[in-house]
């Protein structure tokens, strides 16, 4: 039995399936999550578990290389924001924004999978983009680590 970290299956599963290019979203207990896309339910209550929660979860199992939230949220709720961006403070994960219903249309359609939790935060969703372990994979001797990954490395 796992001792520690995550312990839902279906999240478990879900990390252990995603790979360079895919797309999740931690959203809040209100977005309206497409049929066609996995959804893994977590909500149990308002605010249990928090998107924050998850996040801080998914950052020690899951290498990200990128996020990008609501354009509305800075206005709306820049509290959940700088919460966000503190979260990510010390990585080289990037931040992004796009308008609400880019993320709620196009990128949600478009998801691996949507993990809803109970959170009740205006504009708190926010979609996470997995990456490779950069270190790792350019250690080789020989193998050139290209620009993007440079910051990285």
């Amino acid at each position: 039995m796992k001792a520690k970290g995550i312990l839902h299956k279906d999240v478990c599963a879900l990390i252990g399936e995603l790979g360079h290019g895919d797309r999740i979203i931690v959203c809040d207990a209100g977005f309206a999550i497409p049929r066609e896309v996995r959804r893994i339910e977590l909500a149990v209550e308002k605010d249990c578990p928090s998107v924050l929660r998850i996040l801080e979860l998914l950052k020690e199992e899951l290498i990200i290389e990128k996020y990008v939230v609501a354009e509305e949220m800075k206005e709306v709720n820049p509290v959940m924001l700088r919460n966000y961006q503190a979260l990510y403070a010390d990585s080289t994960i990037q931040g992004e924004f796009v308008r609400h219903e880019v993320l709620a249309g196009e990128m949600a359609r478009s998801a691996k999978a949507i993990i809803r939790t109970g959170s009740f935060q205006p504009y708190g969703s926010i979609v996470l983009y997995p990456a490779i372990d950069a270190p790792v994979w350019y250690q080789t001797e020989g193998v050139q680590v290209p620009e993007f990954y440079k910051n990285r490395v």
